[in-house]
């Protein structure tokens, strides 16, 4: 669906993007994640051709975008729907009007549009408001205006520039879960950028961590989690409660041993005390995962680790290395 592949991307003098390669398959949720001015929505920008490109290849849909003159940029813009963090409604126009726009610039037939637009306005919850105006609506019925345009010429694909950084955690639920369900029914593709982690952890499928225009690091979201790298470990700023004495370690619960009773079994396999410092639920895209902080009195402390390296559970050692 889409391959990037040696992508870079300069400003006068100074390069933005450097060597960016990755892949996005059809119908997954991408994540591209990072600090403010890590490259992620000029790199975004790429994919649609609002942003040019250096050297390296943009293959979207069995296209290359940097070969694509105006008008083969126009079709494949109108196959690749975007919303925005700020909106970018008409606030002069009504909640229908904005949607019913991108199908006037494609003349598509009045009695269609009508009937689209209806369509996806239920879809997003607003077909009722349909007739007031976008600026007396909340931030999260805003984004849900937003993303009935982007939908409004049935694209493939969904760019989402940090859609959900301008919403209260509620409305962030809401629209990431409405995201989910469109792809779902829709069958979309959607390209995710954003900093928020709890975003990325709920909706993607697969996250690219990026950071100075180069890629620290890509794969599926929990496993992401599960073995942070130091660059993401600085993008999360985790906290974890720290324990005096003994030693405090981290497990991780991916899908594989949620339901285990690893705890348990070890405290009987080992025969060891252990206090349990603290612990956190979170929503990996359609699952729950967790993990759990421990606390091991130094005595017992290397055959606990070496029956966690055993079982090849995931864990780390916080504040102790």
């Amino acid at each position: 669906m889409v391959s990037v592949t040696s992508l870079q991307k300069c400003y006068q003098e100074s390069v933005v993007l450097r060597d960016i390669s990755f892949s996005v398959e059809e119908g997954e949720v991408f994540g591209i994640v990072g600090h403010s001015g890590a490259g992620k929505s000029t790199l975004l920008r790429c994919l649609n051709g609002l942003e040019g490109y250096d050297s390296g290849s943009v293959h979207v849909m069995g296209r290359e975008v940097g070969d694509l003159d105006p008008a083969g940029i126009r079709l494949l813009r109108r196959d690749m729907g975007m919303i925005f963090q700020t909106f970018n409604l008409l606030s002069s126009l009504s909640v229908l009007e904005n949607v019913l726009l991108p199908l006037r610039l494609w003349h598509v037939p009045a009695a269609e549009r009508e009937a689209r637009a209806g369509e996806l306005l239920r879809l997003v919850g607003l077909y009722e408001r349909r007739f007031e105006r976008v600026s007396a609506l909340s931030g999260g019925q805003k984004q849900r205006v937003g993303i009935a345009r982007a939908l409004a010429l049935s694209p493939k694909v969904l760019l989402c520039d940090e859609a959900t950084s301008a919403l209260d955690p509620g409305t962030t639920i809401s629209i990431l879960d409405l995201l989910l369900d469109i792809r779902t029914s829709l069958g979309l593709t959607i390209v995710f950028v954003t900093h928020q982690m709890e975003a990325v952890k709920r909706a993607c499928d697969r996250i690219m961590l990026l950071d100075g225009g180069q890629i620290q690091g890509t794969g599926p979201t929990d496993r992401f989690f599960l073995a942070p790298s130091e660059d993401l470990r600085r993008l999360v700023q985790d906290e974890y409660a720290q324990f005096p004495g003994g030693t405090n370690i981290r497990l991780w619960f991916p899908r594989e041993i949620a339901r285990d009773a690893v705890i348990t079994s070890m405290a009987r396999a080992l025969d060891v005390d252990f206090a349990i410092v603290g612990g956190k639920l979170e929503r990996y895209a359609d699952d729950v995962r967790g993990f759990l902080v421990i606390n091991v009195p130094d005595p017992d402390r290397e055959r606990v680790l070496a029956y966690l390296e055993a079982k090849k559970l995931y864990w780390e050692v916080l504040g102790n290395e």
